[in-house]
């Protein structure tokens, strides 16, 4: 499930200061900068994850007649083309 918009600031926040107090990242600048990085990447992400979201949607609309004939469970036929899709995506869920 991808993250919504105030669940990305957050973990950006929270890698963000981990990273700096760890001690494995230094900068000459505001954390601001290394969390406007995080986000970036986080929304990248999250983005790729609904494209992948809406192609399994429409595959599954591809073969809804013969979900609906053989009474497929939707959620669970969803997660395993979900993971189809991302892998041929190359996107690691």
């Amino acid at each position: 499930m991808a993250l919504k918009k105030m669940e990305i600031e957050l973990l950006a926040n929270k890698i963000a200061t981990n990273l700096i107090s760890s001690g494995y990242v230094k900068i000459n600048k505001d954390v601001s900068f290394i969390k406007s990085i995080v986000r970036d990447v986080l929304t990248e992400d999250v983005q790729k994850e609904r494209e992948i979201d809406a192609k399994t949607k429409e595959l599954l609309v591809e073969f809804s007649r013969e979900i609906e004939n053989e009474r497929l469970d939707n959620s669970k036929l969803f997660i395993m083309a979900k993971k189809k899709v991302a892998k041929r995506e190359g996107f690691l869920l």
